[in-house]
């Protein structure tokens, strides 16, 4: 049986996602044994899995057809839950590559396929270590940490150093980037009056609202972090895998209009 993490609604619901729990405090557990954890994450498209082979019908509430493009999406702040509601954080291994210590990058697409601005690596898994004990649920945040969130980008480590990530003139990153393809194209008019026709649909998460330079030094601030808090009850990590199913996502959006 696999656990499925159902992100439902509009795509502006995605930004004000809570969790399900209550805020009872952490358990202080710097001083409690550890254990590694290995929690699996999978990629899919209305309950199919996710390729970069595949076409996916049935998208939207036009029902659209189309590939997908693009599928990655950063996580922060990952706790597993007692059965008591109490949050246990899980320290990230810092792997030189998906993970440092404060977030991970999850990768669905292959490279190959329609999914030909990524890369043939692929991350579904987020390891580290938490405090012993039986746990019941667990908890994230999609996207980069704030303290991390606006700096250098070519400078940063990996994950955090990949371009299609981050936007140059905000100097933030994407906390998701799913794109897709559609089969059929879509008129539009532009913000100029101009008659236009599209099949790129484009769902790029990030912070907006921003003040602040952080190439001068300055400290940035964000009237709409965008970090929605996902919490999953009923979760074993040794036995259950967080879905990410696009299609529920974008379920209530009408993919024949422009992003």
């Amino acid at each position: 049986m696999m656990k499925k993490l159902m992100v439902c609604g509009t795509l502006a619901s995605i930004a004000t996602l809570t969790g399900c729990l209550g805020s009872d405090d952490d358990n202080d557990t710097a001083s409690a044994v550890q254990k590694d954890v290995a929690i699996q994450f999978a990629g899919e498209v209305n309950g199919q899995p996710f390729s970069c082979a595949d076409t996916y019908a049935g998208l939207g509430t036009n029902n659209s057809s189309a590939v997908l493009t693009d599928f990655r999406l950063y996580l922060n702040n990952v706790n597993l839950i007692d059965a008591e509601g109490n949050k246990h954080p899980v320290t990230l291994k810092n792997d030189g590559a998906w993970q440092t210590d404060e977030v991970v990058l999850l990768d669905f697409e292959t490279g190959d396929g329609s999914c030909t601005s990524g890369t043939a690596a692929t991350n579904m898994l987020v390891s580290g270590t938490v405090a012993e004990g039986d746990y019941t649920g667990i908890e994230f945040n999609v996207g980069v940490p704030g303290q991390t969130n606006h700096q250098d980008s070519t400078a940063a480590p990996s994950p955090l150093n990949i371009s299609g990530l981050f936007w140059r003139w905000q100097s933030g990153y994407k906390h998701a980037r799913i794109d897709l393809k559609l089969d059929t194209p879509y008129d539009y008019t532009d913000s100029s009056g101009a008659a236009k026709t599209g099949t790129s649909w484009f769902l790029h998460l990030g912070s907006t609202d921003c003040s602040g330079d952080p190439t001068l030094g300055e400290t940035v601030t964000c009237g709409n972090p965008n970090r929605p808090t996902i919490t999953l009850n009923d979760f074993n990590i040794e036995a259950n895998k967080v879905i990410v199913d696009y299609g529920k996502l974008i379920a209530t959006t009408n993919l024949s209009t422009p992003t």
